[in-house]
């Protein structure tokens, strides 16, 4: 039997995500779903539901799926220690997949929505296989997760709210096709829905800087950490040859470099010493005074920060996340033009 979204859950998750605002200078995102505090010997990450009630995340990225055609052909999911069948046997599968059936997670997606965050899916990741073509991957995520129908729903009647693409490596894959095919199928629903892209900070990226430059995508999450010269850390040294370069993503935002002259730009630190090089990692407030003075420099293209993970923003003191979103709050504003 195929599983059919009922009206009243599109519905619902519609109303659910009126309090995001695309346009404000302030939003918060966090990736979860790898646990990466573990390997720091934090706690580890709790479930989706249990960040619902922090005001202070605006958008949480469900990360990841990483294989884009797996057993079956369908794609494979990984949340680490949620959700994993892997390591513990209870978690159902669908019949000749290997494709998780996460239904208390569609359940905590549902929660975080009515309280004004997107959750978006983001596809990829360091270790990602993109093996599958376009077409056929696009009308699977369609059916899979959003307003399509599919007898294998792994959040149930759970709609989230749009894809992330964090391809870090070449691939045959054909990125642009298969965001033009979504924002195709985002036209066709019966809700706003997102396409976003976490770029690597040197530019143009050499994974999704063509995607950038020829699809529509709403932000990018630009990952100011593990590439050296550019990285977070060099924030407030001379602009060459060694600089955070936020000055040259805005240059090509002003020169409509991008297929979306509005597309937002965002921030992205890793929140602990080691979720990513601890070259790049900058303390709670060094990243709280970057944040506020990017957001002061360049009014028009800011976004707002994204952090990894969830699991060292939380395992932090003070929480990262927290205290980076404290700090753009004080020149927060809010334009009319999403």
């Amino acid at each position: 039997m195929y599983f059919f979204v009922p009206l009243v859950a599109v519905v619902c998750a519609a109303l659910g995500v009126m309090g995001f605002d695309i346009s404000c200078n302030s939003n918060m995102a966090v990736y979860w779903g790898q646990n990466s505090g573990a390997s720091g010997s934090l706690p580890y990450q709790q479930p989706l539901g249990a960040y619902c009630d922090d005001d202070s995340v605006d958008i949480i990225l469900l990360s990841f799926l990483y294989i884009l055609k797996g057993k079956g052909g369908y794609p494979v999911l990984n949340f680490a220690n949620i959700c994993d069948y892997t390591k513990n046997a209870s978690v159902p599968v669908f019949p000749g997949t290997e494709l998780m059936h996460c239904s208390d997670m569609g359940v905590d997606i549902k929660r975080c929505q009515e309280k004004g965050k997107i959750i978006l899916l983001s596809i990829g990741g360091a270790t990602a296989q993109l093996n599958s073509d376009a077409g056929t991957f696009s009308k699977q995520i369609w059916d899979l997760f959003m307003e399509g129908s599919s007898e294998f729903r792994p959040f149930d009647d759970a709609i989230i709210d749009g894809i992330d693409l964090d391809f870090e490596q070449q691939s045959q894959f054909d990125t642009i096709q298969f965001a033009n095919n979504m924002n195709n199928y985002f036209k066709s629903g019966t809700r706003k829905y997102y396409l976003t892209a976490a770029p690597q900070c040197p530019y143009p990226d050499a994974n999704l800087g063509n995607l950038l430059a020829q699809s529509h995508v709403d932000m990018a999450f630009i990952q100011f950490y593990n590439s050296g010269w550019c990285d977070n850390s060099k924030y407030g040294l001379p602009h060459w040859p060694e600089s955070m370069n936020y000055y040259m993503w805005d240059a090509a935002w002003r020169n409509n470099s991008f297929a979306n002259p509005n597309m937002r730009l965002y921030v992205g630190s890793t929140a602990g010493s080691s979720a990513g090089n601890p070259s790049s990692y900058v303390s709670p407030d060094f990243f709280a005074n970057e944040l506020k003075g990017l957001q002061k420099d360049y009014p028009d293209s800011f976004g707002g920060a994204m952090t990894w993970d969830m699991s060292w923003a939380y395992g932090s003191s003070p929480n990262y996340a927290t205290n980076a979103k404290q700090a753009m709050m004080a020149g927060s504003k809010c334009s009319s033009y999403a």
